[in-house]
């Protein structure tokens, strides 16, 4: 059989787990616990498959100069980190995350990031917020509430007071002081402050101006906090002694206010905490109703995962000999892959028939991407193959550190390691019976010269 035939074959059954996990995914519903166990696995027998059959040979290639070969690999292996990581942003910012449980919590947590970090950075012009201590205020941001008001809907007045600390997001808001004044906000602007040191209201009542968007602090969330810090206690009782609050933004010195910042800022993702079931849903439905191809987004995703493990199955290969430890490596990665997505997916909606068909697709896209490896890249340069080995190498590590792992340890917690030393053991097992086999089948045809010498003699 042709090595490119080979090729093919060989790299449909590495993937050919894809639309089998997928399936399993689907009809057993495996807990989180499991399917992190059998994914911690998968990223161990990856990174057996990624060292034994991608790093040594790219080393092996120069066996009188092996720092060359690995000035090739390194480059190849940043230059395939730097691409994967790139085209995965890009596909996520177009619905792609939604492929898998790791990347979803990756996407909402910065979403997550940048919503409290434009929340410190209106906090950080009021007078009140900067005198208190930045790490005890970032405590906070996770209890903000987004509230929206219609055109002349009553916030808070004397019977229900405002007794909580309000930023205008986008609108306006007209307030009454309790001397009969009245004052309108706009965006960026804050009223209520001084109830949450004094628990007196310093306005009479509150309105929207045109459909208003407020984040609220709510005193009784702002007092959970203040009772477990002492610090943030004292520095209250000294506000509202001298009755702060009641300054403008403006007055507040620039590089205080940016100082405060970067303080309330650092170590701002401690915070952030893990996105709900809830969150997952509402960021699927959002994505799927916006107008953007999703669907597509994540198959793109997926593909790329595959791209490097597909190029290199036809790439290693000498002439029609295969690495078994590779695909069967890559054949125990891609199951709880596929399995862990297949079951995202379906919570988002997916039809069956649907997600079974994208990763079958893939299947053949990398039976595809095998053959392209074994006519294009099997006979290049030494110095081409190292670095073509190399950036494969950098793509799949930067996928496993990326997705794989983390989503394993999420659920796993310490089973993580054992499954993925085991994982890791079990393809390097895989590669030595493999070689056992290899030498075994060599061994009668080394033997033959070795009984035909004597007999030559003996005729002589």
């Amino acid at each position: 059989m042709e090595p490119v035939t080979l090729a093919f074959l060989f790299g449909g059954l590495s993937a050919l787990s894809l639309p089998l996990g997928a399936a399993l995914g689907i009809w057993l519903r495996p807990s989180l616990r499991f399917t992190a166990a059998v994914m911690a696995f998968g990223a161990g027998a990856l990174l057996c498959a990624l060292a034994v059959e991608l790093v040594v040979p790219a080393l092996e290639h120069f066996p009188d100069n092996p720092m060359r070969g690995f000035r090739w690999l390194a480059l190849g292996g940043m230059i395939g980190c730097v691409l994967f990581i790139s085209l995965d942003r890009v596909l996520s910012s177009m619905g792609g995350y939604l492929r898998k449980a790791s990347t979803i919590t990756s996407r909402l947590r910065l979403a997550k990031r940048q919503h409290y970090q434009s929340l410190l950075d209106q906090l950080s012009v009021l007078d009140l917020m900067v005198n208190l201590p930045p790490e005890e205020i970032r405590r906070v941001v996770s209890d903000i509430e987004s509230r929206g008001f219609n055109d002349g809907e009553v916030i808070c007045h004397e019977e229900d007071p405002c007794d909580a600390l309000y930023l205008v997001r986008c609108g306006g808001v007209r307030i009454t002081r309790p001397d009969g004044s009245e004052a309108v906000l706009g965006a960026g602007e804050a009223f209520g402050e001084m109830a949450l040191a004094t628990g007196l209201p310093p306005i009479v009542r509150a309105v929207a101006e045109g459909e208003t968007v407020v984040w609220e602090i709510h005193k009784d969330d702002f007092n959970q906090v203040v009772k477990v810090s002492p610090g943030l206690q004292r520095t209250l009782a000294t506000i509202a002694r001298a009755n702060h609050g009641g300054q403008h933004a403006s007055s507040i010195d620039p590089e205080r206010s940016r100082a405060w910042l970067d303080a309330a800022s650092t170590n701002l993702d401690s915070e952030l905490g893990t996105p709900t079931e809830v969150e997952v849903m509402q960021a699927a439905h959002s994505e799927r109703h916006s107008g953007s191809n999703v669907a597509l987004a994540i198959w793109l995703g997926i593909l790329l995962d595959g791209i490097p493990e597909s190029l290199i199955i036809g790439s290693t290969m000498e002439g029609s000999v295969v690495s078994i430890a590779l695909v069967g490596g890559l054949f125990m990665a891609n199951m709880p892959e596929s399995m862990s997505s297949a079951v995202v997916m379906k919570n988002q909606g997916s039809r069956t028939a649907h997600i079974i068909w994208m990763w079958a697709a893939l299947m053949l896209m990398t039976a595809v991407g095998a053959a392209l490896g074994n006519v294009f890249v099997a006979d290049a340069p030494h110095h081409l193959q190292a670095l073509l080995e190399g950036m494969a190498a950098g793509a799949m590590l930067a996928m496993i550190a990326q997705t794989m792992l983390p989503e394993a340890y999420n659920h796993g917690g310490w089973l993580t390691g054992l499954m993925t030393v085991v994982g890791f053991l079990a393809a390097i097992g895989l590669g030595t019976m493999d070689e056992e086999n290899r030498r075994h089948e060599l061994l009668p045809q080394q033997s033959v010269p070795a009984l035909e010498a004597p007999l030559h003699q003996d005729g002589d």
